[in-house]
């Protein structure tokens, strides 16, 4: 779970951390609007997106009583939703990059924190271990604008980001299929 959190929150904010400088040297904006007024658009985008995802996933997951289905797709659509950019640089590619990102990502926490209580190993250092999964999430935030920085400048620039971006959330996914105490 340590390793399916961690690779899933650093694709996701490899991308995010650097969305002005995307918008700003890769993707062709319409005529008139500026980075600053894109990156609004996109935020919007995606929170509504993430809510309506966090609204239905949550519940549902909960009745179907499966949490790993959720996390892998959820994973898994991140990490794809990233080739719409490679594909096309373009704004339409980037809102529906941010309106699949959105539903991802809205779903992947709902229920990815529901799965982590369930596979804790023991009852008497949930506290404990809830705060070492806790580097997972942290730790790949704090990380990925260095990482980000290094893949834009020495790997290849934008598109290299967005692939290995896209890779994370593939090895994400692929990380929660080993857990089998839980459905």
């Amino acid at each position: 779970m340590f390793a399916s959190r961690a690779a899933s929150i650093l694709g996701y904010f490899l991308i995010i951390g650097y969305e002005l400088y995307i918008l700003t040297d890769y993707i062709a904006l319409p005529a008139g609007m500026r980075p600053a007024q894109a990156i609004a658009v996109l935020a919007a985008i995606a929170a509504v997106g993430s809510l309506l995802a966090a609204a239905t996933a949550g519940p549902l997951s909960d009745r179907l009583n499966r949490r790993k289905p959720f996390v892998f797709v959820s994973s898994a659509v991140a990490g794809a939703g990233c080739v719409l950019p490679v594909l096309s640089p373009t704004f339409g590619a980037v809102e529906l990059y941010a309106a699949v990102a959105g539903l991802a990502f809205g779903t992947y926490l709902s229920v990815d924190t529901a799965l982590v209580t369930l596979v804790l190993p023991r009852q008497d250092s949930v506290a404990r271990d809830l705060g070492v999964l806790n580097i997972a999430n942290a730790g790949p935030q704090v990380l990925a604008p260095l990482l980000a920085a290094l893949i834009i400048g020495h790997l290849g620039g934008y598109r290299v980001l967005f692939i290995i971006g896209g890779c994370c959330g593939i090895v994400g996914a692929l990380a929660v299929l080993p857990v089998r105490s839980v459905r």
